[in-house]
């Protein structure tokens, strides 16, 4: 039904709701700020709200380019959802096994698929309520992906792709409004 997520003036919408894992992750995965967006929304199916239900952002960094998509309106068809990254020697993919995540490397040409082994987190902090306790308890800094610079920029990404959405132009992901300093 009608909720504040399926109206677009409340701030709702596909786009926020889901590429915001992706911004953050693949500004993490890449190693260095966005520097464009260009983002697409439209609402095809959530007839009881206007946000949008379905978004993609293509977004230009540096030295690479990433993907980020959303829908509310599409069952799970049994592929893999991601994050898949795409190298120059194989492709990382999330997938399911077994009724757990695993990490898979692909390279393709006739290969069989190989399972990454992951390593554990540290003892303690498995889980982020630990992790923030951790942190206070010992001052050690916090995972990068926890740090407020770091959500800033995913931040700056997801707004950069959003005005691209209603500009239809590219946008700079680095302008007056995201700058610090």
């Amino acid at each position: 039904g009608a909720t504040w997520w399926h109206q677009a003036d409340t701030g709702g919408g596909a786009l926020l709701d889901y590429c915001c894992y992706g911004a953050c992750l693949s500004r993490w995965f890449i190693g260095e700020p966005a520097v464009a967006a260009n983002g697409m929304l439209a609402n095809l199916r959530s007839h009881y709200g206007d946000a949008d239900d379905n978004a993609v952002i293509t977004v230009r960094f540096p030295h690479a380019i990433a993907i980020l998509e959303a829908t509310w309106t599409c069952l799970d068809h049994g592929v893999p959802t991601g994050p898949i990254i795409y190298g120059s020697t194989g492709t990382l993919v999330v997938d399911r096994a077994g009724g757990r995540q695993v990490l898979m490397l692909k390279r393709g040409r006739g290969s069989e698929p190989v399972e990454v082994e992951l390593d554990a987190l540290p003892e303690g902090r498995e889980t982020l309520g630990k992790e923030v306790m951790h942190h206070i308890t010992t001052g050690e800094a916090l995972h990068e992906t926890l740090q407020m610079g770091f959500n800033l920029q995913a931040q700056a990404i997801l707004d950069a792709g959003q005005r691209s959405a209603h500009s239809g132009k590219l946008e700079l992901v680095n302008n007056g409004t995201w700058t610090i300093g």
